[in-house]
Parts: structure tokens; C-alpha cells; sequence
């Protein structure tokens, strides 16, 4: 089975393009000020990304701002990086939302489902991301403490991902599991992506275009 493909952190025309050409199902541009690889909506407008969803990363925007943002930028998604509560995913739709969740908060993989589960219907998308918060740690999740989850929404795994580290997670079939975001592990440094390794990662997952 294929799983789906987001490219995140891009900060110019040319990778945005060359990552949508080569088939991923998702790019990303961070609306971050801390964050290396921050773009502003002008910027991202100004990406041509043909069929892929546009996804806009925001951590410490309000919904009437993100909303904005999505609107000059031309985004499909908001990733909610900040953790936002339910009324805060209402406030942008649901349907827009792909709302992150950081497993290493919790003890066991019931904690962490018990969690997910209060947001089923606030978000079209969950994903799973390193470290205990924000993003960009650069290491893996440990995969083992994911097998036993059973989440209520499709799902994305986030956190230093190469290609080989992709495909030793899609090998291991997790529950639910739907795409996977890449961001550093595709980089020559923040915010400049490698095509060789997008081609790889792409290839790696024989990532398709189905939608939900």
C-alpha cells in the first residue's frame, strides 16, 4: 500500500514546484518567526505547486490570522503546531486542520490514543511529531511505542525522516499510518531541499494521489 507525501520548510519557487512535479501529495511553508524556514504569505503565494495540497504551519497565530494567511497564501491545510485546543480547530474548520500531537508527552500508547480521540471530528488529519513540542528536532520518533496505537483519524508521522527512516516506518505497517512529512532529513541546509533525496523519499514510499 502507498502512502502520501508532505514536503515541509520550503522557502523557494523552484523546490515547492520540483516537489509537487515529482508527485508529493502535500507541500508546506512555515508561518514562523522563530523558524529558519519561515516565508511570508507573499512568499508562498508566489509558489506554483500544481495539484499538491498546500499546507500553512502555524504555532502562535490566532484563527482569524491563520484564516488571513490561508487566503493570501493559497493554502488548503492549516497545521496547527501550536497546541491548539478543540475550539481553536473549530474556529478554523475541521476539515482544514491537521493538528499535531507529540507522543513523547506520554507514558503509553493508551495516553497518547485517549488524547487523539478528544479531537475525532476537529480535525481532517492527525500527525505525530518528535521531541515534547513546536518541531524541527531533527530525530525520529521511536516507532516501537506507535505499533499499538489505534488512532481515530488517518495520520502522519513527522520528526527527522529520511528516506530510509520512512521506509522503516511504512515496512512496519502502524495503525492508521497515511503519509509521512518530510522536512530536514530532504535538506542541503534549512529551508534549500535536495531533489535527489525528494526523488528518493518519493520513490521510497511509492506515494500515489489518493485524497480524503
Amino acid at each position: 500500500m502507498s502512502c502520501q507525501a508532505k514536503i515541509c520548510g520550503l522557502t523557494r519557487p523552484a523546490d515547492a514546484a520540483f516537489c509537487a512535479q515529482a508527485g508529493a501529495w502535500a507541500v508546506g511553508f512555515i508561518f514562523h518567526p522563530a523558524s529558519p524556514r519561515q516565508v511570508s504569505p507573499a512568499e508562498a503565494a508566489g509558489c506554483e505547486t500544481g495539484p499538491a495540497r498546500r499546507v500553512g504551519v502555524f504555532i502562535q497565530q490566532s484563527p482569524a490570522e491563520i484564516l488571513e494567511i490561508m487566503s493570501q497564501a493559497r493554502l488548503h491545510l492549516a497545521q496547527l503546531h501550536g497546541g491548539q485546543d478543540q475550539k481553536f480547530c473549530r474556529a478554523v474548520g475541521p476539515e482544514r486542520v491537521i493538528k499535531v500531537f507529540w507522543p513523547q508527552r506520554f507514558t503509553t500508547p493508551g495516553d497518547l490514543a485517549e488524547e487523539l480521540n478528544r479531537y475525532e471530528g476537529q480535525a481532517r488529519f492527525f500527525l505525530l511529531d518528535a521531541g515534547a513540542s513546536g518541531g524541527g528536532h531533527g530525530r525520529p520518533l521511536d516507532f516501537d511505542f506507535l505499533r499499538s496505537l489505534t488512532p481515530p483519524r488517518p495520520w502522519l508521522l513527522a520528526g527527522g525522516l529520511t528516506p530510509a527512516l520512512a521506509a522503516q516506518a511504512r515496512a512496519l505497517r502502524l495503525p492508521g499510518l497515511w503519509g509521512f512529512d518530510f522536512n530536514s532529513g530532504l535538506e542541503r541546509s534549512p529551508g534549500i531541499k535536495d531533489h535527489n533525496l525528494v526523488s528518493e523519499a518519493l520513490a521510497a514510499l511509492q506515494t500515489g494521489r489518493d485524497d480524503i
